[in-house]
């Protein structure tokens, strides 16, 4: 059976998982992931060890499969660089 995962159901894993959910969340094997975080090869996300835990930053895999969206954080909240650079459009009479 395969789970999906949703973007609210990543976000209430708090704020990290383990490598079992990952691999769950992106469809492959705890073997897989553990391997490739082995051998360095783990560029998807940044790797937290923890002693001999390793946990993976859910902020991570929910920006790796919905991008930075509004649910993202503060970020989402900002003002775009250039629109402080525009003057305003005068008003006209009418």
């Amino acid at each position: 059976m395969t789970v999906r995962w949703s973007r609210e159901a990543l976000e209430a894993l708090g704020p990290v998982t383990d490598v079992p959910t990952t691999a769950s969340v992106l469809q492959v094997s705890d073997w897989t992931v553990y391997e490739a975080i082995r051998r360095g090869e783990w560029t998807m996300t940044r790797v937290l060890r923890l002693g001999r835990m390793i946990k993976i930053p859910t902020n991570d895999l929910i920006t790796l499969l919905y991008g930075a969206g509004p649910a993202a954080g503060p970020a989402a909240d900002t003002v775009p660089e250039d629109a402080t650079t525009h003057e305003p459009t005068p008003l006209r009479a009418v």
